[in-house]
């Protein structure tokens, strides 16, 4: 279901994050979601906005901001190796501007929002596709060490996300600590060569 981009849906979306944040996926309520937004339930039901379509709405927005965040940073100069580095960046930015949703995801939601057993990775253009392109590229131009690209773009994708929110909430480690300490190993482990700190 598309959404109206207005100020009451971008209320809501912020609400839902704040609700899902405090609360959890299981305990969130619509009841819950309108206080947080400052609206009433009779607001959300006549725009068509229940739990469900609040979640998916959610999702949406995680999975729009990925894609426009890592293109730019899969683009520009520099060798496969910097690009990816770039990117894996990006995909760490992302996560901390939705932090509040995503911490309250449990496995059941996180596999109902963004995965597809028919359809296998519900998010997958724009997110693995674009890696694997980075890791041909990197592979060809030297800067990356040859490895099954498929496999390795799903695990840096899955690595740097749910890592980088795993620091971040249940270690409480800073943005910045999270990132590097985590980009470093990511980019070791895919490089051909050892890279300068």
């Amino acid at each position: 279901m598309a959404m109206p981009n207005d100020n009451v849906t971008e209320r809501v979306a912020a609400g839902a994050q704040r609700a899902v944040a405090m609360h959890g996926w299981q305990a969130v309520t619509l009841a819950r979601i309108a206080e947080e937004s400052g609206l009433s339930r009779m607001t959300l039901h006549r725009r068509g906005l229940g739990r469900e379509e609040i979640f998916a709405l959610l999702a949406s927005d995680y999975e729009r901001d990925f894609r426009e965040t890592l293109e730019p940073a899969l683009a520009g100069e520099g060798t496969a190796l910097e690009r990816l580095h770039r990117a894996l960046r990006a995909i760490c930015a992302v996560t901390e501007r939705h932090l509040p949703f995503l911490r309250g995801l449990d496995d059941e939601a996180d596999t109902r929002l963004f995965h597809s057993r028919e359809r296998g990775v519900r998010s997958r253009p724009g997110y693995v596709d674009a890696l694997e392109r980075l890791l041909r590229e990197g592979i060809a131009d030297g800067s990356i060490r040859n490895a099954p690209v498929a496999e390795t773009a799903t695990l840096l994708v899955n690595a740097a996300d749910r890592t980088y929110r795993h620091l971040r909430i249940a270690h409480g480690w800073s943005p910045a600590r999270s990132r590097t300490e985590l980009l470093a190993l990511l980019a070791r482990g895919v490089a051909s060569t050892t890279l300068a700190p």
